[in-house]
C-alpha cells in the first residue's frame, strides 16, 4: 500500500495564524477602506461624525460577534467541510458570498488604482495600473492567509509608526475655529444623517465578516484578536477625523476626495528631506488597500472552488460506482489525480476571480453615475443581504445540515499500520496489515500509516494517511451524508497505536484541538479494530456499562484519557 508523501498544495491549507498576526492583519484590512472614504463622506456632520464613527464601530464589533457565533456552531462552514452539507442550500450560500466577495474586490481595486494614478503618476493609463496591482494580488493569492499575514506582522509598525507621527505633526496645523464652527442639527443635516454615517461606518468595515472562514481559532481567540483590531482602527479614525476636521473645516473636507493623503502633503516638516511626505505616506494605503483587495479576492476564489466542487457532487450523488471505486484505490496515483483535479480547478477560479474584478473595475471607471450606482448597490443590497445571511444563519441553531442529510457512527477506530505493507492481492488490506513492533518508541516520530474509519456500511473502506486529521477528513470526504460524532458511543483504538508513543500524541492533541470525539465516549483497546460490525457502537456501549457497574470499576472515557494525557505532559516539563 503506498501513500501519497507529496506535500499538499498550500492555497488553502496555511489557515493557522497566530491571534497577534489575526490583529494586525484586521486593523491594516479596517484601515484600508475607513481611513481613505470615511472622513470626507462624514464631513457635513462636522463634530456630530464623533457619534457617528462610535456607533459605526459599535455595530461593527456587534456583527464581529455574531460572525464569530456563527463559525463557531458551524465549525463544518470553512472550505472543505462546508461543502459536505446540503449542497444546494450552500450552493447558495457560496454564491451570495462569491458576488459580496467580487463585488467588494472591484470596488477596492478600482479605489486602489484611482489612489495611486491621483498621487503618483497621474499620466499612466488605468489599464496598466490595474493590471499591474491584479498580477501582484493573483501572484499573492498563492501564498495563502499565513503568508500575507507573516507579511503583515513585520510591516505593521513600519507603516503605523510613520502615521502616527505624521498625525501628531498635523496636530500644530489644526484650528480651533474650524472645530467650533456650529453644526446645526436639523437644518445641516438630520438625526437620520448620523444614523447615516454609522451605518456608513460599519459598511467600511464590513471585511470583519471574513472572520467565518478563520482555521484552528476558538471564537474566543478570534473575538479577542479582532476586537482588538476594531478598537485600534476606532482609536486611529477618532484621531484622523479630529485632525482632518481641524485642518480643513467641514465644508473645505467634504469636497476633498482622498484629505488623507491630501493631509499628508500639507503637513510641514523641517528641512528638505521630506519634500513629497504625502509619497512616502502613501505606503500606509497601499499595503492596507493591498491587504483588504487581497483578502476579498482569496474568499472570492475558495467560495467559487467550493462552488464548482458542491455542483460536481451534485451531480454525481447518486453514483455509487464513483464512491466504490474510489475508496478501493490507494496509493499516490489516487493522491495525485485529486491534487491535480484539484490545482487545476483552483488556477481556473483564480483566472475567473480576477477576469471578474478587472471587468467591473472598468466598468467603475467609465462614469461617475456608474460609480453612484453600484455603490447603491453595495450599500443597499449586497453588504445588507451578507448581514442577514449571517444573522439567519446563527439563528438556524448549531448545525447547517439537515437531519437527513447527516449519518451518526456510534464508533469510530484508530490505529497504526506498518509502513511497508503492501495491497498487492485481492485480500482485504487487514489481511496483509503488518503491526509495528520494531519501533524505538524513544525516536518520537512515527514510523507507520494511521488507520481510521467509522463503523459504516462495509463500502466503506479504512483510510489511511501520515496523520490521524488527514485521516478523518478523507474518510469524510468519502461519505454520502455529514458524519455527526455527537452520537458517538464507543472509539477503539488499536494496541498498536496505543503502544506508540508519538502516534498516540498526536491522536491526543487531535482531540484536543480539533474536538472532534465528545469527551464522554467510551474507549475500549482492541487487539485488531477490523473485528467489528456495523452496530458494535451500542454494542460496546451496553457490554461496558453491563461489566463496569457488576464490577464497580470506572469507565474509562475519552476526557479520561485526556486528562491523564494533559497532566503527564506538563509533569514531565
Amino acid at each position: 500500500m503506498a501513500i501519497n508523501m507529496g506535500k499538499r498544495d498550500t492555497f488553502a491549507q496555511n489557515e493557522s495564524i497566530s491571534p497577534r498576526q489575526l490583529y494586525r492583519l484586521y486593523v491594516f484590512n479596517l484601515l484600508g477602506v475607513g481611513t481613505l472614504v470615511l472622513p470626507n463622506n462624514l464631513a457635513k456632520l462636522g463634530k456630530y461624525a464623533f457619534i457617528s464613527i462610535a456607533l459605526g464601530v459599535f455595530m461593527a464589533w456587534l456583527f464581529m460577534w455574531i460572525v464569530s457565533e456563527v463559525r463557531d456552531q458551524k465549525k463544518s462552514i470553512y472550505d472543505r467541510s462546508f461543502g459536505k452539507t446540503a449542497h444546494a442550500k450552500i450552493l447558495i450560500y457560496d454564491l451570495i458570498i462569491a458576488i459580496y466577495e467580487l463585488s467588494q474586490a472591484a470596488f477596492l481595486a478600482w479605489i486602489f488604482v484611482k489612489l495611486i494614478r491621483d498621487s503618483l503618476i497621474p499620466d499612466e493609463s488605468f489599464t496598466v495600473v490595474l493590471l499591474v496591482i491584479m498580477a501582484v494580488c493573483a501572484y499573492a493569492l498563492s501564498g495563502g492567509v499565513e503568508c500575507r499575514a507573516r507579511v503583515y506582522e513585520v510591516v505593521f509598525f513600519f507603516v503605523l509608526i510613520p502615521l502616527a507621527a505624521m498625525l501628531l505633526f498635523a496636530l500644530s496645523d489644526m484650528r480651533l475655529d474650524y472645530l467650533m464652527i456650529k453644526d446645526r442639527v436639523g437644518v445641516d443635516f438630520g438625526i437620520a444623517d448620523i444614523f447615516a454615517g454609522a451605518y456608513y461606518v460599519f459598511a467600511a468595515s464590513i471585511s470583519v465578516f471574513n472572520i467565518l472562514f478563520v482555521r484552528e481559532r476558538t471564537a474566543s481567540q478570534i473575538r479577542g484578536s479582532v476586537s482588538k483590531a476594531i478598537f485600534t482602527y476606532a482609536g486611529i479614525l477618532f484621531l484622523l477625523y479630529a485632525v482632518l476636521l481641524g485642518n480643513f473645516g467641514k465644508y473645505s473636507l467634504s469636497e476633498i476626495e482622498f484629505p488623507a493623503v491630501v493631509l499628508m502633503s500639507d503637513v510641514q516638516i523641517k528641512g528638505s528631506f521630506f519634500k513629497r511626505a504625502d509619497a512616502l505616506m502613501l505606503s500606509v494605503w497601499f499595503f492596507t488597500l493591498f491587504s483588504v483587495l487581497n483578502m476579498s479576492l482569496y474568499y472570492a476564489v475558495l467560495r467559487c472552488e467550493n462552488f464548482a466542487e458542491n455542483t460536481r457532487k451534485i451531480i454525481f450523488t447518486f453514483n455509487k460506482n464513483r464512491h466504490s471505486c474510489s475508496n478501493k484505490q490507494f496509493g499516490s496515483d489516487r493522491q495525485k489525480s485529486h491534487d491535480k483535479e484539484k490545482s487545476t480547478m483552483r488556477s481556473w477560479c483564480i483566472i475567473f476571480v480576477i477576469a471578474v474584478t478587472v471587468t467591473l473595475a472598468y466598468i467603475l471607471e467609465s462614469g461617475d453615475e456608474i460609480v453612484k450606482k453600484y455603490l447603491e448597490f453595495l450599500m443597499c443590497i449586497a453588504i445588507p443581504v451578507i448581514v442577514v445571511l449571517t444573522i439567519g444563519l446563527m439563528l438556524t441553531g448549531c448545525s447547517a445540515v439537515e437531519l437527513e442529510e447527516r449519518c451518526f457512527p456510534t464508533l469510530a477506530a484508530v490505529d497504526i499500520v506498518d509502513v511497508y505493507t503492501d495491497e498487492i492481492t485481492d485480500k482485504e488490506v487487514t489481511d496483509n496489515k503488518a503491526y509495528v513492533s520494531h519501533r524505538d518508541v524513544s525516536a518520537n516520530e512515527n514510523s507507520g500509516y494511521i488507520e481510521f474509519y467509522y463503523n459504516m456500511d462495509k463500502s466503506y473502506e479504512p483510510e489511511y494517511a501520515y496523520d490521524i486529521k488527514t485521516a478523518v477528513d478523507s474518510f469524510e470526504d468519502r461519505l454520502s451524508q455529514k458524519a455527526d460524532t455527537n452520537h458517538l458511543k464507543v472509539i477503539l483504538i488499536g494496541k498498536t497505536l496505543r503502544n506508540d508513543k508519538a502516534a498516540y500524541s498526536d491522536f491526543m492533541e487531535y482531540c484536543k484541538t480539533s474536538k472532534k470525539f465528545p469527551r464522554n465516549t467510551y474507549v475500549c483497546i482492541a487487539d485488531d479494530i477490523n473485528d467489528i460490525f456495523d452496530n458494535m457502537g451500542d454494542y460496546y456501549e451496553q457490554k461496558m456499562n453491563k461489566e463496569n457497574h457488576e464490577d464497580g470499576e470506572p469507565i474509562i472515557t475519552l476526557g479520561t484519557l485526556l486528562d491523564d494525557y494533559t497532566n503527564e505532559i506538563h509533569e514531565t516539563r
